[in-house]
């Protein structure tokens, strides 16, 4: 069996896997039908609870930093191959540390896995507080050093921030994006404004565990719990950070007129972004598809990854 016919089969597989899942999801009254104002939900109503998966054994990768203007760099991990390639963008709490769970079963579905980690974050040197640079090109510089031409993305919560970035500035490049527990980089005064109505002025000041995962998972799998602070703690880097913006102006309208395929992904108790302002994002999007992760907070892919693996897998597999 040639390399080709292995990842070709890989990817059966896992689409077949993924096809049982949405089965599943449709006995339980589940829609990815944006369009038809209908919630995707997964119920769990046996007495049992989810087995704790540890972290999987990791697939092989190339690890580099590219150096960037400014003293500044981004720290990347690959596992290569000749599938379509995925990019992963992090959350503020993360860093390219943050996919255990996403990397060896995204490319063992025959798939090219990058993450990176922003400025200032695991493995990235901040650089210069003059020279922040911006998501969109930071992003496009590393895909062109690492020689890729099209690809999918996913961005987790922050992470966010550069897929809307990037899919305004450079939309050609991308196959589809998947946007998790986010509403992308923009300023929505009908969205945004809410916020303030639903998170407390002391929220900031809380424990990132208890902001970021949801209380099922802290109560059932404290070792998990754990596994994630540690990845936390260590995705600071050394704590400088100069922030940074975005480079182009994020507006729907240009979003829409990059005519991406999107995903929108949510914790069904998610404290920061909750389903509802999942679904007021859909709606801006025009065919975009939905799924509401029930139970889950702001760490959908290490609370529930089977379940969010399969589904992103499925989505990238229809787009790719």
């Amino acid at each position: 069996m040639t390399k080709t016919d292995k990842i070709s089969t890989n990817r059966r597989s896992m689409l077949k896997k993924a096809t049982a899942v949405v089965a599943l999801a449709a006995t339980c009254g589940m829609s990815r039908n944006v369009n038809a104002h209908r919630q995707n939900s997964l119920s769990h109503t046996g007495k049992t609870e989810p087995k704790y998966l540890p972290s999987p054994k990791q697939a092989p990768v190339t690890e580099g930093v590219l150096a960037l203007s400014g003293g500044a760099g981004l720290y990347y991990w690959d596992t290569g191959g000749d599938g379509p390639a995925i990019v992963l963008s992090h959350p503020g709490r993360g860093s390219a540390l943050t996919w255990p769970y996403q990397q060896p079963i995204f490319s063992a579905a025959g798939y090219r896995v990058i993450a990176y980690s922003r400025r200032g974050y695991y493995g990235s040197p901040a650089g210069s507080k003059d020279d922040t640079g911006n998501y969109a090109d930071d992003l496009n510089a590393l895909v062109e050093h690492l020689n890729v031409e099209k690809f999918h993305i996913l961005g987790l919560a922050a992470g966010g921030f550069a897929v809307s970035d990037y899919a305004v500035s450079y939309p050609e490049k991308l196959l589809s994006m998947v946007i998790v527990c986010s509403l992308f980089g923009l300023w929505d005064k009908n969205i945004d404004e809410r916020l303030d109505a639903i998170l407390p002025k002391s929220f900031g000041g809380l424990p990132p565990e208890f902001k970021e995962i949801g209380p099922s998972y802290r109560w059932a799998h404290p070792e998990g719990v754990r596994e994630w602070i540690k990845m936390e703690k260590k995705s600071r880097g050394d704590g400088k950070r100069h922030g940074q913006s975005a480079k182009s102006n994020i507006t729907w309208e240009k979003i829409r007129a990059g005519n991406i395929p999107t995903f929108f992904i949510a914790g069904g108790a998610d404290l920061y972004q909750p389903p509802s302002m999942m679904r007021a994002a859909a709606r801006e999007i025009p065919g975009s598809q939905t799924l509401v992760v029930q139970e889950a907070g702001h760490a959908v892919q290490w609370e529930q990854p089977e379940l969010f693996n399969q589904a992103v897998i499925e989505f990238f597999n229809k787009h790719s």
